[in-house]
């Protein structure tokens, strides 16, 4: 197993960003500092929320003042969306965008958090670095939406000269190209990309619903590397191609066959939150939960799990630390659930301790899954559940989660938390895999859970497969925190 050299233990925060030039235009004009409850005789305090401009953005602020205005009903609201790095650069692959070193989602949005030009920023968690900026903090809010991937193919269909219908390519039946995510040799061009639409005689078999249907060399679109890591490791025929944007972005160059996409991987939760949950064909699962088991046996069974990103389905709300105006407004009052829910930050937290120990982020294939023991809230949710939330009845926000029949009062209790994670090389040819059962009942407990996953993987060469990504083995083998 190849290691990494120790370096010195870091902590959850890093030095606030330092930007001279003027916000982007798009942000909105600066808000007058509000008066605090107590000093106001006229009128109450705004929340100002920053975000994202995107719609997925938007909908996710509408679930957390949902949330928040059952607790603090006259509560008035503004949101400040505006334009960040991420969503500007649309032609750059991510994997290259993080190797700048900056914050694509939330850098922006943070200078104006530690202005006090906003209150607070609604985030997709998984879209969070797992080190704030110094000043800041982050709360997981409200109950977790679906946590896994799925698969989402074309509505398009083109009619042939013989009235038969055939799908996918371009309008002469081959492949538009594509930059790779990361660079690996294209294949060569599929046979069946090759027949022209216009000449054929026969009715086409049925367009594929799943992965293992696609014929070798099939388009799969997606912008994250842990995804195509896992593809590659489980469907080494497929081709991997880059696809930015929204998410109604992406569901227009998949359905327009000049892009030349076969399928997109997409997370579920934006699809359902934005009211598309009709469009998914085929569920990534992460596959049964297990007890521990030994490395053969374990990585064995887990070849061909699906795990998901770190915080995928949850909503990250980033305040400023020691604005105790914020943290009053995110408690519960006469005998009312807040805005936190237990568990759902528990499991989170622990995600997020193991990322940070790994000292990885949105270009290191690592995948988790989390569930507890005593419930059936897990990334694997059930048929029933599932069927729900793919009519897009998450488009209309509720306090509750939408993937598990957990009661309310078992979320905010203590519990036993199995977390699996594994970490995947970018050509999905190494992988290794690690499980843990811990009871939590507090963040620190969820905080030890995730870095003694990390300690695991690396254990089983996880070093090797994040060498150059400053993996901070010292911190892994001590055991003092993430």
């Amino acid at each position: 197993m190849a290691s990494s050299p120790p370096l010195a233990p870091q902590s959850a925060t890093t030095p606030p960003p330092t930007i001279t030039s003027t916000p982007p235009p798009d942000v909105l004009q600066p808000v007058e500092e509000a008066p605090s409850p107590q000093n106001s005789s006229t009128a109450p305090r705004i929340l100002h929320i920053g975000t994202r401009a995107s719609a997925l953005a938007i909908a996710q602020v509408n679930i957390f003042t949902s949330i928040l205005k059952t607790l603090h009903p006259s509560l008035p609201t503004k949101t400040v969306p505006i334009s960040v790095a991420g969503d500007r650069d649309k032609t750059t692959d991510l994997h290259t965008l993080a190797q700048t070193g900056k914050s694509l989602w939330t850098e922006e949005l943070e200078v104006l958090l530690l202005k006090g030009e906003i209150d607070c920023i609604v985030h997709s968690l998984k879209d969070v670095p797992t080190k704030v900026v110094t000043g800041c903090e982050v709360k997981i809010v409200g109950d977790r939406g679906e946590r896994r991937d799925c698969v989402v193919f074309p509505t398009r269909s083109t009619t042939t000269v013989d009235g038969s219908t055939a799908y996918n390519g371009d309008e002469d039946g081959t492949q538009s190209s594509h930059a790779q995510i990361d660079g690996t040799p294209e294949p060569s061009e599929p046979s069946h990309k090759k027949q022209k639409t216009a000449s054929s005689s026969t009715i086409p078999p049925p367009h594929p619903q799943k992965l293992s249907e696609l014929p070798p060399h099939s388009i799969v679109g997606t912008s994250s590397i842990r995804r195509s890591a896992m593809i590659r490791r489980r469907y080494p025929h497929l081709r991997i191609q880059d696809v930015r944007g929204n998410i109604g972005t992406r569901l227009r160059k998949l359905d327009d066959p000049a892009h030349g996409y076969d399928c997109i991987i997409l997370a579920a939760t934006g699809l359902q939150r934005l009211g598309f949950g009709e469009r998914i064909s085929e569920w990534l699962d992460p596959g049964p939960d297990r007890e521990e088991e030994t490395e053969e046996e374990e990585e064995g069974k887990e070849k061909g799990a699906m795990l998901h990103a770190v915080g995928q389905g949850g909503i990250g709300l980033e305040i400023r630390e020691g604005d105790e105006w914020m943290k009053g407004l995110l408690e519960g009052r006469e005998g009312q659930r807040g805005v936190v829910v237990n568990r759902v930050s528990w499991e989170c937290q622990a995600e997020r301790s193991l990322l940070r120990t790994l000292e990885g982020g949105c270009s290191v294939p690592v995948g988790v899954s989390c569930s507890w023991a005593d419930s059936s809230s897990s990334s694997t949710s059930t048929s029933s559940s599932t069927a729900a939330t793919a009519t897009g009845n998450e488009n209309n926000p509720t306090l509750e989660d939408t993937t598990t029949d957990t009661p309310p009062s078992q979320k905010m209790s203590p519990g036993t938390l199995h977390i699996r994670a594994s970490v995947t090389s970018v050509d999905g040819t190494q992988f290794v895999s690690a499980s843990r059962k811990q009871w939590v009942s507090n963040d620190q407990e969820a905080d030890e859970a995730g870095w003694e996953v990390a300690r695991t993987l690396v254990d089983r060469g996880a070093g090797s497969i994040l060498e150059g990504i400053n993996l901070n083995r010292g911190m892994v083998e001590r055991g003092d925190g993430a």
